[in-house]
């Protein structure tokens, strides 16, 4: 998936807006960009996609509700793709928040790990 085709999911807008991407140099607007749509495309899984894997529905009321272990399976996923990048100490937390920022913007609460180096 390439950058300019990732930006037109509803998904990555709202997020884009909530975070104010639009106010980063255009080459971290694109670096964020190109790790989203990287992971994305690891887990095989369009963003909008990718976030509604996040919210299941209880079956006796259809309330909504966030997946405890979809987001543990997220965060899994995170730290292979992590490791497939080559990225290790601060760039692998740093880089691994983009995806984070970006399921947060759009409802998902997810913790990862906090650099102390």
């Amino acid at each position: 998936m390439r950058t300019h085709d990732i930006e037109s999911h509803a998904s990555v807008k709202q997020w884009a807006a909530g975070a104010g991407l639009h106010h980063d140099p255009t080459e971290v607007r694109e670096q964020k960009l190109r790790i989203l749509a990287d992971f994305c495309a690891k887990v095989e899984k369009e963003p909008d996609t990718l976030v509604a894997f996040c919210i299941l529905r209880k079956k006796e009321t259809g309330e909504r509700f966030l997946s405890v272990k979809r987001r543990e399976t997220i965060n899994g996923w995170l730290e292979e793709f992590a490791a497939e990048q080559g990225w290790a100490g601060k760039q692998a937390v740093v880089n691994a928040n983009v995806v984070r920022s970006f399921l947060i913007h759009n409802g998902v609460l997810i913790q990862g790990p906090v650099w102390r180096g």
